[in-house]
């Protein structure tokens, strides 16, 4: 009998075994040339449009071959030619966010991908690339990567493709600061009016309009050593913001709309401090190597014509108080000096900026951090190297926010931004090398491939 149910449940197993061996992971989509599959059990396929995908499946593109494969999540991985990309593990089930896991490892040349709902949902650390250097974490993100064994990544010549050229492109839009404290919630909407979802190490654009949620604040660095803390349901925008220390260029119009910040100031200002603007409402904020608290609240922040406050109650409208420095509140009704441990505002019934004797104890007590007590590496956090066009591993980040990892280091990557890893190596690059914008056709769209019919392959590929 004991032996009965031991058969039992050993088929019982391995009926489960090979049936979750045969969960699909994605289909191929459009592609042209030639993809093969290694499965798990080691039976090779040649794979076609509209092909099957698996988890422990080793994707191989030939020469000139490129290939899009279409996993559950809606993630698209590109493949460029000569690459190997092996699906380590996928796990998707719309039901369960929190057991969503996808890993998969780059031996050999390389791919662009638009990521799923892995990873923005349930566990934002559930997808991940590896390879031999270094791994990709993703929040949300269009990146491309490539594995270059030769210097000036030219393995296509050695293996007989031709030359690919990288095509002259618009420079990417600089990386003006990133995160580098946030508890609750923090987003970001750009000029255009997308919004997007901030995490610890995300980078921030000019003209970028940053909100916390309740109960929510966030600590932001800029590339001139400036930093600003946001309180909660505040709403902050970068109207611009040029530094450029090597073309002597600098420019900052910072403005509140809503809430409250905490701001100290950086190199934009020193020299020209007409170059530094900070706004609130209808008043301007003029700095003299300066760390201030400015609030924005009541019918500052409804847009009411008239933003002011009172004495009485000075933090229902726009105010200033200065924890280090002086300030100088400038409206169209006039301006005052606002020395250190003073507060000024915007007086409701005159729209002058006028002093208040005595500071609301929630300005002294904020418990927000203050900026400068948030260390900063300026060099790892904004610095960047020129590269040679090492052997190594290079990822462009085109849309969104990429985390790589090195051992115990990391480094944080945004949209137009290239970092590279070798084995000595993690480091953030100035520009893009040249073959990395070669690859037209791993455009997500497909518009650059000659898209081949199935030629009647079958979903499960043909076996070799």
């Amino acid at each position: 009998m004991k032996n009965i149910n031991f058969l039992m449940t050993a088929m019982l197993l391995m009926i489960a075994t090979v049936a979750q061996a045969a969960e699909v992971a994605g289909k191929i989509g459009y592609m042209n040339g030639t993809l093969i599959a290694q499965r798990a059990d080691g039976t090779i396929k040649v794979l076609g449009p509209k092909s099957e995908v698996f988890a422990g499946d080793l994707l191989v593109t030939a020469k000139d071959s490129y290939a899009q494969v279409r996993m559950n999540d809606g993630a698209q991985m590109t493949l460029r030619p000569n690459s190997n990309l092996k699906i380590e593990e996928y796990l998707f089930k719309k039901e369960e966010p929190k057991a969503d896991n996808a890993i998969f490892r780059l031996l050999k040349g390389g791919f662009r991908t638009v990521t799923g709902l892995i990873g923005k949902r349930g566990n934002a650390d559930a997808y991940k690339v590896r390879a031999s250097s270094a791994t990709i974490g993703i929040r949300g993100t269009d990146f491309s990567s490539r594995l270059c064994a030769t210097q000036d990544c030219r393995d296509d010549e050695l293996a007989g493709a031709g030359k690919v050229v990288g095509k002259q492109e618009a420079p990417p839009p600089q990386v003006i600061g990133r995160v580098m404290l946030l508890q609750g919630s923090l987003s970001a909407k750009n000029g255009d009016g997308k919004e997007r979802k901030l995490v610890l190490g995300a980078p921030v654009y000019e003209g970028d309009a940053l909100a916390t949620g309740i109960k929510s604040y966030a600590v932001v660095a800029f590339r001139d050593e400036s930093r600003v803390s946001l309180q909660e349901s505040t709403v902050f925008q970068v109207e611009k913001f040029k530094y450029d220390k090597a073309a002597a260029q600098e420019n900052a119009i910072l403005k509140l709309l809503k809430g409250g910040v905490r701001v100290v100031t950086g190199l934009i200002g020193r020299i020209n401090r007409d170059s530094y603007q900070f706004k609130v409402a209808n008043a301007t904020i003029g700095i003299r190597g300066t760390g201030f608290d400015a609030w924005c609240n009541g019918p500052c922040a409804s847009g009411a014509g008239n933003p002011g406050a009172t004495p009485g109650n000075p933090l229902d409208g726009a105010g200033v108080y200065v924890w280090a420095g002086e300030v100088v509140l400038v409206t169209p009704g006039g301006s005052f000096i606002v020395a250190i441990q003073q507060a000024a505002i915007i007086a409701r019934d005159t729209g002058k900026p006028v002093p208040i004797l005595r500071v609301p104890e929630k300005v002294l007590d904020n418990p927000v951090p203050r900026p400068d007590g948030v260390p900063v590496d300026m060099e790892k956090t904004f610095g960047t190297e020129a590269n040679a066009g090492d052997p190594g591993l290079y990822v462009t980040v085109h849309e969104g926010h990429v985390i790589l990892t090195q051992a115990d280091r990391t480094l944080d990557l945004g949209r137009g931004e290239t970092g590279f890893s070798s084995e000595q190596l993690l480091s953030r690059l100035a520009t893009a090398p040249a073959f990395l914008n070669g690859d037209k056709q791993l455009d997500p769209s497909g518009s650059g491939i000659q898209e081949q019919k199935d030629g009647g392959i079958p979903e499960g590929g043909c076996k070799l």
